[in-house]
């Protein structure tokens, strides 16, 4: 594997940790380093650290605030 991928790899845990539970991704790494950008596609849609998934995240979060908001200010 080429120094430059193995460095990306050791400065990013979550892409090592995902490494080691994915062990078939060595080979497609080592093969080519064109397939560090599909690796990275596919761990972030995994462990759901996409752009998208952090907006959903805030957006629940302000949704269960909102909703914890009337709860609490509404008088029954």
């Amino acid at each position: 594997m080429r120094d430059e991928i193995v460095e990306k790899l050791y400065n990013n845990e979550q892409y090592l940790d995902y490494l080691r539970r994915h062990p078939k991704w060595y080979y497609y790494l080592d093969l080519d380093p064109k397939y560090f950008t599909e690796f990275e596609r596919v761990v972030k849609k995994t462990l759901k650290i996409t752009t998208y998934d952090k907006l959903e995240s805030i957006k629940r979060q302000v949704n269960f605030a909102s909703a914890m908001v009337k709860y609490f200010t509404n008088p029954k």
